[in-house]
């Protein structure tokens, strides 16, 4: 098989790669990062980072460049396509990465970091898009969850990657992670000329025969384009895409409510589990977790980063079991069941730093312990689903956007967190973990009353359920199976066969008589 031609599950490994390498960045600048803030020569070449507000920008300007990169991609991606907006994005992170490793000076180093931070923001933002798009429905979590671990993956990697190269006495301490941020750069690069272009996106642009071609490829090895499975496949989005067709509206009458399609609902669905998996308390431990374990918790430098090593491994392990979770429980289950157990994790890291000068050794043992435990329940639910929610929830006409500004929400408040921390940990101690416990706490009812179940349907199937004339409602009752269920519910394989009839026969849908939903095409 030529290369350039892959199809079926060739195809399927290489997309998924390529956006792999794409998420990987963010997982990795934490690993790094983490560790590069203790390093002595780093400390050397730049002493004003032992300041702790000066050490939150140093983390922190990271995730505002990301911040710029979110906006880009809602701005330009749906015109760049969603190859060419990661092309640009790892052009600009690499950009960056090597300011960064040339940099002598502080301002040169905030300089590059935020350049890397924009070109991750943009890359970040597309390739679940991108994912979701392109890989079959009955797989697209599994998949999209293999894509978000390597976020994970490779915060391992930095870990003790910086753990190896702290044993150096020179400027390899840090320079060397830094400039290895290239790898995933080139991965990306050399993927993308063997995949075609999302066919949902192409279908968007009436590249129909492109988008045909597109679907054959990613839907089975060896398909015909005459194929059952890809006719079925290109009429149901064509269907799909027609309804959308039916009445233009500008983005100002989303943001009023004026749709029918529960547009502006759906993108904020998407910013929401963003905004809770920050402030379920993950970058306030990512980026210091070292530093947690030196000045909280009083571990030497070695130990700090071995247990920072540690911890990064078991949270890959168990943000790798997500993927058979995610559809086997579903997205609500696994939001409902890390939050709770986030609560239960920061309580407790509370009391055993509030009482560790009565005990530091057993208080000590019992706060690293529920930091692990809430790295172990949030890889495997809060690390994977927001980021596969956020590209299921919104309708093909605001994926970019919504994609781009739930991404954005993860930036903005993850730089709330990051810039902070130091200074919380060092002015309120333990009740700096209180704050993010009673956040989780929040969250499980925020999760249990509005928001769907999103696993086992197609992206055409959620349309449906957002339309302003079928029967769910914003708040979800406590009665409303449809909303709860795993299952791919009935109302959605009916909704699904009127679209394809209605492609076939080149008719419109009564949208009144069937649950098909009517949803506006968004204006630029």
């Amino acid at each position: 098989m030529v290369l350039g031609n892959l199809d079926g599950y060739a195809l399927e490994v290489t997309l998924t790669a390529a956006n792999s390498a794409a998420q990987a960045w963010y997982g990795y600048d934490q690993g790094i990062t983490s560790g590069i803030l203790i390093s002595s020569d780093f400390i050397k070449t730049f002493p004003q980072t032992k300041d702790a507000d000066i050490q939150g920008i140093t983390a922190s300007c990271f995730s505002l460049g990301n911040l710029v990169g979110c906006l880009l991609a809602a701005v330009f991606g749906d015109r760049l396509g969603r190859k060419n907006t990661l092309r640009v994005g790892s052009a600009i992170n690499a950009f960056g990465a090597i300011l960064q490793t040339a940099a002598t000076k502080f301002p040169l180093l905030i300089v590059g970091r935020v350049i890397n931070g924009v070109g991750n923001g943009m890359t970040s933002s597309t390739c679940g898009i991108y994912q979701a798009e392109s890989c079959r429905g009955s797989r697209r979590g599994k998949l999209s969850v293999i894509v978000v671990l390597h976020n994970v993956i490779f915060y391992m990697i930095g870990s003790w990657l910086t753990l190896g190269t702290s044993f150096s006495g020179n400027g390899i301490q840090w320079r060397l992670p830094m400039v290895l941020q290239l790898v995933p750069c080139l991965a990306v690069v050399s993927l993308l000329p063997l995949l075609p272009e999302s066919p949902r996106w192409l279908l968007m642009h009436d590249r129909t025969d492109e988008a045909h071609e597109a679907l054959r490829r990613y839907l089975g090895k060896g398909l015909a384009l005459d194929d059952p499975v890809v006719t079925k496949e290109l009429m149901s989005i064509s269907g799909a895409i027609k309804i959308e067709r039916r009445s233009r509206i500008s983005f100002k009458e989303v943001i009023l409510l004026r749709d029918r399609s529960g547009h502006f609902k759906r993108l904020l669905l998407g910013c929401g589990t963003q905004f809770m998996q920050q402030f379920g308390g993950i970058n306030a431990l990512n980026y210091y977790f070292p530093i947690i374990l030196e000045n909280n918790i009083g571990m030497s430098e070695l130990m700090a980063r071995i247990l920072t090593g540690c911890n990064a491994t078991s949270y890959a392990i168990s943000s790798a079991l997500c993927f058979w979770m995610i559809e086997r429980f579903g997205r609500r289950s696994l939001m409902i069941s890390g939050a709770a157990l986030q609560f239960l994790a920061y309580v407790m890291v509370a009391i055993a730093v509030a009482l560790l000068s009565t005990a530091p050794f057993e208080w000590g043992a019992v706060a690293i312990t529920f930091l692990f435990f809430y790295y172990a329940a949030f890889g495997c639910t809060w690390g994977m689903v927001p980021w596969v929610y956020q590209a299921e929830v919104n309708s093909l006409a605001m994926r970019t956007r919504g994609a781009a500004a739930a991404t954005a929400t993860n930036w903005l408040f993850g730089f709330v967190c990051t810039q902070f921390t130091p200074v919380g940990i060092r002015d309120i101690g333990y009740r700096f973990y209180i704050i993010f416990a009673s956040f989780n706490l929040i969250f499980i009812f925020v999760v249990y009353f509005l928001y769907p179940e999103t696993s086992n349907r197609t992206l055409e199937d959620l349309d449906a359920y957002f339309d302003k004339d079928s029967l769910h409602k914003t708040i979800i009752p406590i009665g409303d199976r449809v909303a709860k269920q795993r299952t791919r519910p009935a109302e959605a394989i009916e909704a699904e066969r009127l679209r394809i009839d209605a492609a076939a026969t080149a008719k419109d849908v009564d949208v009144g008589k069937t649950q098909t939903s009517h949803i506006e095409q968004v204006e630029p």
